[in-house]
């Protein structure tokens, strides 16, 4: 977006990781709206932003609880007026093969990583259609080819392409984006992978991804709306 009006973001998971990442380079654009389970990191990423009440607001969200949702919504709304960018960056990854993970698990990964996404998305999108929006969700390369005992994992992301798409062919006002990171250094990837199984200096860093989200935001990439693009280490 290159319009002169600060942009108005939310970003979803902001108090670490990519989230944080994201949170900090989409705050160069205007106010960023910090969502994220644990209010204390959600603090400390905002304490860098700038001046509360003018370039900033945490908000803390269970993105799987409606009524956080609607919360975040009124609460960015009440703030600062209007809603330009959503990222949709919130999820955890719960490992398991199909045949073997649990069913509270899988249905704990598609509440999270797929159906609340929609759902926030859902309430957003009347304020994005205001301000020719932006939508951008966090996948990951697990949805195109998922590593043993991220498929359940990698369905929920491939769905959040699949709403990308929705939302381009049912809200062309809004402008909507996959991004699906390789192996990124966070706290959920060694949670999953050893440092001794997968080095440091074969992932990539949450800035990273950071940069593509802020691309897509800005729209400078070439992919057209509903676009899903890879982000690997070379």
């Amino acid at each position: 977006m290159s319009d002169p009006t600060p942009t108005v973001s939310i970003v979803t998971g902001a108090g670490s990781g990519i989230g944080k990442a994201i949170a900090q380079r989409l705050a160069k654009h205007g106010p960023v709206v910090l969502a994220g389970r644990r209010q204390a990191p959600l603090q400390e990423v905002a304490s860098g932003l700038g001046d509360e009440g003018k370039d900033w607001l945490v908000v803390p969200t269970d993105i799987s609880k409606g009524e956080d949702r609607t919360r975040l919504i009124d609460q960015t709304l009440a703030a600062f007026g209007r809603i330009d960018v959503l990222v949709n960056n919130a999820a955890i990854g719960t490992c398991g093969e199909l045949g073997t993970l649990g069913e509270p698990d899988i249905e704990q990964l598609i509440d999270i990583n797929l159906t609340a996404p929609i759902l926030l998305t859902r309430l957003a999108l009347q304020h994005l259609q205001k301000t020719s929006g932006c939508v951008v969700s966090i996948g990951s390369r697990a949805a195109i080819d998922p590593f043993p005992g991220l498929g359940t994992y990698g369905c929920t992301k491939a769905g959040l392409e699949a709403m990308a798409r929705a939302i381009r062919n049912e809200y062309p006002q809004i402008r909507a984006y996959t991004v699906h990171p390789g192996a990124v250094e966070t706290e959920m990837l060694r949670s999953i992978v050893s440092a001794e199984d997968l080095p440091g200096d074969q992932v990539l860093v949450p800035d990273d991804i950071a940069v593509a989200v802020e691309s897509f935001v800005l729209g400078e990439r070439p992919e057209p709306s509903g676009a899903a693009v890879v982000v690997a280490k070379n």
